[in-house]
């Protein structure tokens, strides 16, 4: 590694040099804030003619030099900083060209033939002295194309005022007005000259620049979690390689992401948090630092090493896809399942995505039939529905998803029935926190409760509708529709409303108003709370004529005793439509929480170890006939492949095993197929002590 002090213009001016930005790093992503902090910088270092230091560049290489004579600098750290530096150049030179009357320090022809922005006698990409990453390279190219010669592109208004890029656009914008409002341009020059850095250049195969790369937050826009893991599962691969698995293996993921309903930040870090849920189910995941997290799974698990990278990167995208499908509530071109996660996510449960995600993979490795897994999503929608409605501790289901995920997981690596232990784990919970509701205490709360003030209402009597009307969920789900009260608020002050309310109007009126068979949907006004019978029945009507409000319509006198038989039949449907699920007795008390699916993932190879059920230098031999080999339990309770490599987990280590033999792993789970010496018990017998 050589570091030094250097004006960042002779940096990147220097014969035949190119910094290219990898595939790792993230878009170019300045916003204005940070380019006026810049654009000042340079001003008062200009007009105060001392130099300013901004930081760090920090770049690597291999030593070669291309068929042109051009060496590649790989930018680490500093490419947002050389890129808006990049943009405000070429401002200047547009602003010399149409100054030319002006007399400046600079000029148009210094700054594109003097190697500022280009190679002047060189082609292709080696031409441009930078190189940015992913689709920002083309449009990028493209400015300086222009710059150099306005007449030859082909539809410059395109270039300049395209949204795709709106960072480059934008701030290439915002220099361009900011010299013309300036009284003098020179000082600009003046402090650009001045800028300083220090120049940290690392050696590839020698130096890691992944310790830089993690490092990089001292300026600028912090890194994201998308960004750390990106660089951390390609940056160990060479150039040309790293294109490739960018384009093969990050790229679709990243595309998947942005299919889901916020920021590609926000969503990678929502992803890799559920990814991380699953991965350590039952355990909750509640780690502060996603890619410390993220991490370290990679390093125990053993993907880090380049060939099982790949495998671990097709991985990612499976599961992004998972988790793309579960936020959006979208399968595409499957109708029934589509609905199936739509309903799920109307219901705003935290943590059920991480379920819903192993569930998924269940379905694409055929451990669940498409009829199963819809079974199994309509028993998850009916208990987490009535578990809502019966004010059920919610607090319980921080640590039941994550076991649930945990048993779905253990039970497809056993080979066991995958939806008979869903349900019955669902159902073996009775008389806990975690219960699912029975039908007594379900219909209860839907009679007894106040579901005005229940959030979810209007789930209900969607779903109700659309029990009649397979389209109406949707619509009533969507804007423009509200929770209203039949009888009003206000009905105790509306003499009409009294005459029905009886002797104690003021206490009839609040028992009635919140029950369930008071409510219904409307598109009117919200809640005139102190209507006549007739306005109540004209905004009804008004409403399409749901069939949830047929009654209502068809009742002449609004009293207590409709309101209750209402309230019963609203109350029948919702049992019907949220049933509990039919499993046999005798089925449930296998898969009890005691059974060896439940605790089959709870017990990890240290317990193992801590035990005394595994010791320093056991033997671990392969219990596949096809594939002999060996492994050895360290002193730390990991376990250490014939090649050194050392595991936390036996499926990893399986599979890495399998792997280093030409052997495709195809989910083999290493608790099976490893045994404690020559004709010992399977690490799986012996969890089973525990």
């Amino acid at each position: 590694m050589d570091a030094s002090a250097r004006r960042i213009m002779g940096l990147i001016s220097e014969m035949n040099a190119r910094y290219v930005v990898p595939v790792y790093q993230r878009p170019y992503s300045w916003d204005e804030s940070q380019c006026v902090q810049l654009w000042d910088d340079i001003l008062s270092s200009g007009r105060r003619r001392v130099p300013h230091f901004t930081g760090s560049i920090v770049t690597i290489q291999d030593g070669s030099v291309d068929d042109q004579g051009v060496t590649q600098h790989l930018v680490i750290d500093g490419q947002q900083r050389i890129t808006t530096i990049m943009l405000l150049l070429m401002a200047l030179a547009r602003y010399a060209r149409s100054h030319a009357d002006e007399r400046l320090s600079f000029s148009y022809d210094e700054i594109v033939g003097g190697g500022y922005l280009t190679n002047p006698y060189r082609t292709g990409d080696d031409h441009y002295k930078l190189t940015l990453s992913k689709n920002d390279r083309a449009y990028y190219q493209a400015l300086v194309d222009h710059v150099e010669d306005p007449e030859g592109v082909d539809a410059p208004a395109e270039v300049f005022y395209s949204y795709a890029y709106p960072a480059l656009r934008a701030n290439l914008s915002l220099f361009e007005r900011r010299l013309e409002a300036l009284d003098d341009v020179d000082s600009v020059w003046a402090g650009l000259q001045r800028l300083e850095v220090v120049a940290v250049s690392l050696t590839q195969g020698v130096d890691d620049p992944q310790v830089i790369f993690e490092s990089m937050n001292s300026t600028g826009k912090d890194l994201s979690s998308g960004d750390l893991v990106r660089n951390f599962v390609l940056m160990g691969y060479p150039l040309d390689e790293q294109q490739e698995l960018y384009r093969t293996y990050w790229r679709p993921l990243e595309e998947v992401l942005g299919t889901v309903p916020f920021a590609y930040d926000d969503a990678f870090d929502e992803f890799a948090r559920s990814y991380l849920s699953v991965v350590h189910a039952p355990e909750p995941f509640d780690a502060p630092e996603v890619y410390t997290a993220f991490k370290r799974h990679v390093l125990f698990n053993g993907y880090a090493t380049r060939d099982r990278m790949k495998v671990f990167a097709l991985r990612l995208r499976r599961f992004a896809s998972y988790f793309a499908a579960a936020t959006r509530c979208e399968v595409e071109g499957d109708e029934r399942l589509t609905l199936a996660l739509r309903r799920i996510g109307w219901l705003e449960v935290p943590g059920v995505v991480p379920l819903v995600m192993e569930l998924l993979d269940a379905l694409d490795r055929k451990d669940l039939s498409h009829e199963e897994l819809l079974d199994v999503l309509q028993a998850l929608e009916a208990y987490l529905f009535r578990r809502a409605v019966c004010d059920c501790e919610g607090s319980a289901l921080a640590t039941f998803l994550p076991s649930l995920t945990a048993r779905v997981s253990a039970t497809r690596e056993e080979e066991g029935n995958v939806a008979q232990v869903f349900l019955a784990s669902l159902l073996n919970e009775e008389g806990t926190p975690r219960r699912f509701p029975s039908d007594e205490e379900f219909a209860h709360a839907l009679r007894t409760r106040d579901m005005f003030a229940f959030t979810r209402t209007r789930f209900l009597l969607a779903r109700v509708e659309g029990s009649v009307s397979p389209d109406a969920e949707d619509m009533l789900m969507g804007h423009g529709w509200t929770l209203e009260h039949v009888l009003p608020v206000g009905a105790a002050k509306v003499g009409e409303w009294r005459a029905v309310l009886g002797a104690d109007p003021e206490r009839t009126a609040e028992e009635l108003v919140g029950k369930l068979g008071n409510l219904t949907l409307t598109t009117g006004a919200y809640d005139l709370q102190e209507c006549t019978p007739a306005q109540k029945r004209a905004q009804v009507e008004a409403s399409d004529a749901l069939s949830i409000s047929a009654d209502v319509l068809a009742c002449e006198r609004w009293d207590g005793a409709a309101i209750e038989r209402r309230t019963n039949r609203l109350a029948e449907e919702a049992l019907a439509l949220w049933p509990l699920p039919e499993v046999d007795a005798a089925v449930r008390e296998v898969y009890r929480a005691r059974g060896r699916a439940a605790t089959a993932a709870s017990v990890t190879f240290a317990d193992l170890f801590k035990a005394g059920l595994v010791e320093m230098d056991d033997v671990l031999v392969s219990a596949n006939m096809m594939y002999a080999g060996r492994a050895t339990v360290t002193s730390t309770g990991r376990i250490m492949l014939a090649n050194g490599e050392m595991f936390d987990d036996p499926t990893a280590a399986y599979e890495r095993f399998l792997g280093s033999v030409g052997a495709a792993s195809g989910g083999l789970n290493g608790w099976l197929y490893w045994r404690r010496g020559e004709g010992g018990p399977t690490l799986d017998e012996l969890r089973m002590r525990m």
